[in-house]
């Protein structure tokens, strides 16, 4: 019995001298109002240069080469470097196809 009342103070002492250790003082922002100022600092992008950096940001969709593969981006155009590679032909037919949808 005198052992748990022992661990039972101890365990009090580790916890009270750990939170005196960790005491904020009443001199600055506590955690949840320097959460709070980020949060309204980080809303979103305001400037155009901003809104620019965030879109070169962006990830680019990848194809697979058929012949190796190889995931490359969809706007390769040098392909894998294997002789075989379809990514250059495929590319230039890219190029060659009309832009801006149907002709009627």
């Amino acid at each position: 019995m005198i052992r748990i009342l022992l661990l039972g103070l101890v365990l009090a002492g580790v916890w009270y001298l750990y939170r005196m250790v960790t005491k904020q003082t009443g001199a600055g922002p506590s955690a949840g109002d320097r959460f709070q100022a980020a949060q309204e600092a980080n809303s979103g992008p305001e400037t155009t240069a901003e809104v620019a950096a965030e879109e070169a940001n962006q990830g680019e969709d990848m194809q697979e080469c058929p012949v190796c593969r190889a995931y490359l981006p969809a706007s390769a155009t040098e392909g894998c470097g294997r002789p075989d590679c379809p990514i250059p032909a495929l590319a230039a037919a890219r190029e060659t196809e009309p832009r801006g949808g149907s002709a009627a």
